[in-house]
């Protein structure tokens, strides 16, 4: 059962021997004797094992690795050196190009050395190599680009299967393979490769279905598989192509290439086949996520129509901008936008890119919008033609016109109205344009619409600000013509008195004083009303709030304040249990005391005045009637406007028409409304409403 290669076998030892067939054993002995049972020399296939005869047959790594052990690594050596190890080693047979995977044990002691081999090609092993497919294919399915198999992946399977160069090939368009990654070539070797996919056993794979092995490359027919010949000079003479395939869809092939001939072993087909399934799927990921890079760049393109807008950019400026990005989606080489005119019928812009001014200048005249162009514009379909020459509908060019072959034309809608037409010529140097081209810019012109709807609404938009300019200086000369008329009227008494001096002295009168302290008062009004509408403008409104009772506020207010209304009899309801305000009691007295002197103001003489407090939705509402005139239904909705004054109020020239706009801006900043009613002959009612304490601190 064993066979003994040396002298001195000890008896003890052959018991042991014995005792572990038919596992797979070898004694080995520092004087140089070798025992090995029968069960090792029909794993390896031959007759008394040695170690010299060992060496000499197999050629042996580490699994996991490419190099070949050098002489102190083989495992009879370091026995003998006294080491302890466990080895997962990959045996090349260079007589039958067979390969076993072997677990070899070796315990040393004492000058003695037992070796122990197991094959591991079973399954305990396949799990563990099964861990590197799933390995594999979820690196490939969460990566970007399939050439980062490059930078490991490769290399782990290569080495799984002792494999010396292994090759991850994709198929393209039409079929076409593409060599995406590689490992144990160099790269201009690849780049080479990746040149002449279609004459290798590769292409064989893919056409095929089937896996195509080469035991011995350099028996292939010398006028075929040039590609794969040339792997001869780099010392490779066996190859393997997997075929790579996704729900019967072919993504690619798997290749590898080995030093030495042979073929693969039926475990490592096996575990190939694996391989190749994860390496198919991340193929397929590969191309939907390149597929959506592409579709994410062509969106960000159409993005950046409405990203690249400034509201100080021109339409015209903005029509050229949409006609690069254009050429850019489609990679023409020229391309315009031919604006309709008023009928609908030509053209009254054109705007081009790709012809310099020079060659536009001895072209000559723009295009009118006959021809193809015209056929646009009296169609507005989408048309896409390969020669412009051959299409029955083309005028030809004018003298100096650049050449151009391919067309593409797309109409640009605003709303249900034609706007223009893109026209782009000469893809990738006169390629047809093709009918994702024709998808694409037909998102673009939707897109395009939107963009100069917005430019058209931005210039109508400066437009309105030019209208507000000019009104604002109308304000201006309004304001001026109303400050002067008191200036006016204080410097006449000033001159006056200063007409009749009694030496270094005026005598003025008590009236003219009063006269002029009433003119410095309503100046002073004036700039006051500038300064709160001003501060209402910009939103910088001081206000000191506090809780206080709109009752007790109102009848202080009403007190100080009865005898400046002339002859006007005020009263003041209270309904119900009126709720605490929070409110500044300055700003709360300067709304109150503008409404009633608006009322003692328009109103008759002797006409009452009505000031009601109830509580209201939750606050507090307080309404001024006055018995006054009313006021008409055109000036009921510009009450509140700045600088607005109803034409009773222009006689009586008594305010620049802002106080009404300063009560409405200053309830606002408390969080309340201010409203009128009015019925012209029977007078108005202005209502106010403020938050309650709790609401109003709460907001």
């Amino acid at each position: 059962m064993t066979s003994t290669v040396a002298l001195g076998r000890t008896n003890t030892f052959c018991m042991i021997v014995e005792s572990l067939l038919p596992w797979p054993v070898m004694r080995l002995t520092s004087t140089g004797e070798v025992q090995a049972s029968a069960s090792l020399s029909e794993l390896l296939e031959m007759e008394s094992p040695t170690p010299e005869r060992l060496s000499e047959r197999f050629e042996i790594s580490r699994l996991g690795t490419q190099a070949v052990l050098a002489e102190k690594e083989l495992p009879w050596r370091r026995a003998l050196h006294g080491e302890s190890f466990c080895d997962e080693e990959v045996w090349y047979d260079r007589q039958t190009a067979r390969r076993l995977l072997l677990l070899v044990r070796c315990r040393a002691s004492a000058g003695e050395a037992l070796l122990a081999f197991e094959n591991v090609a079973d399954e305990p092993f396949a799990v563990r190599l099964a861990d590197l497919v799933a390995s594999i294919g979820a690196a490939l399915l969460s990566a970007d680009e399939p050439s980062t198999l490059a930078h490991g992946l490769l290399d782990e399977v290569a080495a799984a299967v002792r494999a010396d160069a292994a090759f991850l090939i994709a198929t393209g368009g039409c079929e076409r393979l593409r060599l995406v990654a590689s490992v144990g070539v160099s790269e201009a070797f690849a780049q080479d490769l990746n040149t002449n996919l279609a004459n290798t056993v590769a292409a064989l794979a893919a056409e095929t279905g089937d896996i195509q092995e080469i035991a011995r490359i350099e028996e292939l027919p010398e006028g075929a598989f040039r590609g794969t010949l040339r792997l001869l000079e780099l010392g490779l003479h066996a190859v393997v192509a997997f075929p790579l395939s996704v729900g019967g869809e072919l993504v690619g092939v798997l290749g590898l290439a080995r030093r030495q001939p042979g073929t693969l072993s039926p475990f490592e087909r096996r575990l190939l086949r694996g391989v190749a399934s994860a390496c198919a799927l991340g193929l397929r990921q590969a191309r939907l996520r390149d597929a959506e890079r592409r579709e994410a760049r062509r969106l960000r393109l159409l993005r950046d129509v409405a990203m690249t807008i400034e509201a100080a950019m021109p339409l015209h400026e903005l029509l050229r901008r949409l006609v690069e990005q254009a050429c850019e989606l489609t990679r023409a080489r020229y391309g315009a936008l031919g604006v309709l005119d008023a009928e609908g019928t030509g053209l009254s812009d054109f705007v081009y890119v790709g012809v310099s001014e020079k060659v536009a200048r001895d072209i000559g005249p723009l295009p009118q919008g006959r021809g193809l162009l015209g056929a646009l514009i009296h169609d507005p379909q989408p048309s896409r033609v390969a020669d412009i020459h051959a299409d029955p509908r083309s005028v030809g060019f004018p003298a100096h016109h650049p050449a151009m072959t391919s067309f593409l034309g797309v109409p640009l809608l605003i709303g249900q109205k034609l706007f223009g037409n893109f026209y782009l010529c000469d893809k990738d140097g006169g390629a047809e344009f093709t009918e994702e081209d024709e998808r694409l810019v037909r998102l673009f012109a939707a897109q395009s619409a939107l963009a100069i709807a917005y430019a058209q609404q931005v210039e109508s938009t400066q437009e309105a600000h030019r209208e507000m300019d000019r009104l604002r200086d109308e304000f201006a000369a309004v304001i001026a013509h109303d400050l002067r008329n008191p200036v006016a009227a204080m410097a006449l008494i000033l001159n006056k008195l200063l007409a009749k001096p009694e030496g270094d002295s005026v005598v003025v009168p008590v009236q003219q004083l009063q006269r002029l302290r009433r003119i410095g008062c309503r100046l002073s009004h004036m700039t006051q009303d500038l300064l709160e509408a001003s501060r209402i403008e910009v939103g910088r409104l001081s206000l000191d709030r506090q809780p206080v009772s709109l009752e007790e506020e109102t009848r202080s207010l009403l007190a100080e304040i009865e005898p400046t209304l002339g002859q006007h009899p005020v009263t003041l309801d209270v309904e119900g249990r009126v709720p605490e305000i929070f409110v500044d009691p300055a700003r709360l007295a300067q709304i109150l005391t503008n409404l009633l002197d608006n009322a003692a103001k328009y109103s008759g003489a002797g006409l009452p005045i009505r000031v009601t407090i109830r509580p209201e939705a939750g606050g507090a509402a307080l309404t001024v009637e006055d018995r006054g005139p009313g006021i008409s239904a055109a000036d009921l909705g510009r009450l509140f406007d700045r600088f607005f004054q109803a034409p009773r109020a222009r006689e009586k020239n008594t305010g620049l028409g802002l106080g009404l706009y300063i009560a409405k801006g200053l309830m606002e900043a408390h969080g309340g409304t201010i409203a009128v009613e009015s019925t012209p002959g029977q007078g108005s009612t202005f209502r106010l409403w403020f938050p309650a304490e709790q609401s109003a601190q709460a907001a």
